[in-house]
């Protein structure tokens, strides 16, 4: 019987099958349940949660003006080549690690405190003990200390020295100096209450790792484009530590703002000053100078005649005092920007009343402090720094220009005041010379006091400025934790393990599977082989190799009775009756499917001969015992002997007969090609209506190829779970070549909870009374 079916070599999974043995898993499904949700619940128990810590600052953006005049004139022409704005400046200043580094130091987030538990140690809220310190050394490696209060006085600190592996632990008392190689000089101060004992775990790690740490927890972004607010995110596992370490964060980031703009006032006061210190050592010259002039001339008062000129020439010189005081400042501010490297920050408003030169000037600030604040962060050499200076450079261009033309301006005006002070002065000119030189002394004493006035004023209004001076920043969201932490995850957790509970069972069965290379089913000889598959045998329970077939109503008896029904319509005429049964290789059960195969054949009356053709490795001879140890081989070498000499009943059917192997001859093959081979059989189909031979395995030997040319039905014999994908090419090689003919496959030792092809369980044949234990669902028993 061929199988008309073209060869299958997909590997293509058979979802319902592969269905049935996941459903026949399901106590794996439950085990793998329990265990992945108890994994996932002791996790939620104990891992660390992670709380998100928000807070919102405004920013005052010092280049969006009101509209107007001023607001042009306001308008930052760093912005116009390429400036980001204020607002992202803000965000690199807060990622810098100047402002983190200084919080570290000066709330000690490297001195971390740690309750001690029994399967985890929990970080602890508020510090036990208060650390003074008095001396830290640069480089500290990352330690542990366990310390232990023994009472109010005493406590004991124990740490791994790391460079000799060796464990310390000291004796101290609190309030003391305590000094700890490679780590500093420190004082513990107690501040428990209770006076019992007490254990503890301090972490001490270097400055620089604890900065890196919380600036990997630290996110800081601008979610609005549209506003100048920021957007700052700690995640820390401690909601109160946590807010006030991002309290202190925001704390530190606006003293530094404030310092900055405190530093403007301080430069502006420290360049009015210099201006005071000239024009007071001026203005006491010229008082000098008067005071000698009128001992010089015995002058105790000036004639009255010079009353009224004197008059007249006051409001020309207080116009002059004003405009040369003016242009005394504008040649101070010059010669200050001219200066090379110059970065000293000058208040517009200090110079002038122009607020068009004020928001110049203003504008000089705001890019020089800018300029530091990149300094944090980035090299001179960087584009942003580059870009800075650029924009620095450009307005101090602008400012040196408006200045030019603001003294151009001033000088045209002192010389038509000058020129209408010259047509004064002849009438002066009359005055005796005394009074009139009298008068000039006055006039330069006049205009330096107008000078000396104007810078004092503008000291005391910068003065006034510095005292009331804001940084510039809101803060509109105080920092405030998440009431529910982000990290664990309690649903995707759980999800995840139930995820795990069910992929486990399914990814066990599939990866045994992909890595299995032995034929399992009827379907793994089907796809790899044209060669029908005419029976399929059970694992046998019996503890026998031969089987009772009278009465027997087990699974395995009958599908031998299937493979005696499906012989017939593979041997059809009546001289069809030798049956070849041979395997691939030892251990999968030829000689097995012989004995029995011959069995059910004499049990339903037939006269059948057994022939022990396995000349290498016999063993049914070791099933039947006590026969005549004349044998085939016997038979073969030996002309004067018989069938009858060697063949032997056996069996209480008496309808079989065995012929066992013999002697082991050292030339099986030449034995079977010889011509005594062939007479045995022809006697043999004359005597019995079946004859059974077990032969060798044809993997390793050519025996059973020899002996094909004289068998109508040749069964190869595949071990479920044993044979290899592999070894299905020789007999499917063996048909192509015509090496044995009409060729079928018998499955032996299939799983009794496998499926057959039509899918049925095999355990039908079971005891149909004996019902199945609730905890063998999907099991046969």
């Amino acid at each position: 019987m061929e199988n008309t079916q073209p060869l299958k070599t997909d590997n293509i999974m058979d979802f319902r099958n592969y269905l049935r043995r996941l459903l026949r898993s399901w106590y794996t499904f439950v085990a793998c349940f329990i265990v992945c949700i108890g994994v996932a619940l002791i996790y939620l128990r104990y891992a660390t949660p992670q709380y998100h810590i928000n807070a919102k600052l405004l920013i005052e953006d010092q280049k969006k003006g009101n509209g107007g005049a001023s607001s042009v004139a306001a308008m930052d022409f760093g912005t116009l080549i390429g400036g980001g704005s204020s607002v992202d400046n803000e965000v690199e200043v807060l990622k810098t690690r100047y402002l983190m580094d200084r919080l570290v130091r000066s709330k000690q987030l490297n001195f971390i405190w740690y309750r001690l538990g029994d399967l985890r140690d929990v970080e602890m809220d508020e510090d036990p003990f208060e650390i003074e310190i008095q001396q830290l050394e640069d480089t500290i490696m990352k330690t542990e200390f366990r310390v232990e209060v023994k009472n109010r006085e005493n406590f004991s600190l124990s740490y791994e020295d790391r460079s000799t592996k060796e464990q310390r632990q000291l004796d101290l008392k609190f309030d003391k100096v305590i000094s700890l190689p490679k780590f500093g000089v420190f004082v513990f101060k107690n501040k428990l209450e209770e006076s019992k004992t007490q254990k503890y775990k301090l972490m001490i790690s270097s400055i620089d790792s604890r900065v890196s740490s919380l600036k990997s927890l630290l996110t800081i972004d601008v979610t609005n484009k549209l506003a100048s607010t920021i957007d700052i995110q700690l995640d820390y596992p401690l909601t109160g530590k946590g807010e006030r370490i991002l309290t202190g964060f925001i704390n530190e980031y606006i003293e530094q703002n404030r310092r900055d703009k405190s530093r403007i006032a301080d430069s502006t006061v420290a360049f009015i000053d210099e201006r005071i210190l000239l024009v007071n050592s001026e203005l006491n010259g010229i008082e000098g100078n008067i005071q000698a002039f009128m001992q010089d001339k015995g002058l105790a008062n000036i004639a009255e005649q010079s009353k009224l000129l004197f008059q007249s020439s006051t409001e020309y010189i207080k116009q002059l005092a004003e405009i040369e005081g003016k242009i005394e400042v504008i040649n101070g501010v010059e010669d200050l920007l001219k200066k090379e490297g110059n970065n000293r920050l000058v208040a517009g408003s200090v110079l002038t009343d122009d607020p068009s030169f004020s928001t110049l000037m203003n504008s000089y600030n705001n890019l020089n402090l800018e300029r530091e604040r990149l300094l944090l962060s980035y090299t001179s050499d960087n584009p942003y720094v580059i870009n800075t200076d650029q924009r620095i450079a450009s307005i101090t261009e602008n400012i040196l220009e408006y200045l030019k033309n603001s003294r151009n301006n001033l000088s045209v005006s002192k010389k038509e005041i000058e020129k209408n002070s010259g047509r004064l002065q002849g009438n002066i000119r009359q005055v005796p010379a005394q009074q009139r030189t009298f008068l000039d002394l006055s006039r330069q004493q006049q205009l330096k006091q107008e000078l000396y006035l104007f810078l004092l004023q503008k000291r005391e209004e910068t003065a006034v400025a510095n005292t009331s001076n804001i940084a510039g920043i809101r803060i509109i969201d105080p920092p405030k934790a998440v009431s529910a932490p982000f990290k664990p995850n309690r649903r995707i957790i759980l999800f995840a393990a139930l995820l795990f509970a069910f992929a486990m069972p399914i990814g066990k069965i599939y990866i045994e599977d992909l890595l299995n290379n032995k034929v399992l089913n009827r379907k793994d000889i089907e796809k790899r082989t044209m060669i029908p598959v005419i029976a399929e045998l059970m694992h046998n329970n019996t503890g026998t190799d031969l089987i009772e077939f009278k009465s027997s109503r087990i699974a395995l008896a009958e599908q031998f009775r299937a493979l005696r029904s499906n012989l017939k319509f593979m041997m059809p005429k009546g001289e069809d009756k030798v049956i070849l049964v041979t395997s691939g290789m030892p251990g999968e059960g030829k000689s097995f499917t012989s004995l029995n195969l011959a069995n059910v054949y004499a049990v339903s009356g037939k006269k059948v001969l057994l022939l022990e053709f396995d000349l290498r490795k016999p063993k049914l001879s070791k099933i039947y015992t006590g026969l005549s140890k004349v044998g085939i081989s016997n038979y073969i070498v030996d002309q004067s002997l018989t069938l009858d000499d060697f063949i032997n009943p056996v069996g209480d059917t008496g309808n079989l007969y065995f012929g066992a192997c013999g002697p082991i001859p050292p030339n099986p093959a030449e034995l079977i090609l010889s011509e005594r081979v062939e007479q045995m059989m022809k006697a043999a189909r004359e005597c019995f209506d079946y004859i059974i031979i077990d032969a060798p395995p044809i993997m390793a030997v050519i025996d059973a190829q020899l002996l094909s040319a004289y068998c109508d039905v040749s069964l190869y014999v595949v071990r479920s779970g044993y044979t290899p994908h592999d070894l299905l090419s020789l007999p499917e090689n063996a048909r192509e070549q015509s090496k044995m003919k009409n060729i079928a496959i018998v499955l032996n030792d299939i799983n009794e909870n496998a499926h057959g092809y039509y899918g049925h369980s095999y355990g039908y044949y079971h005891l149909d009374d004996q019902k199945r234990p609730w905890w063998k669902f999907g099991k046969k028993v």
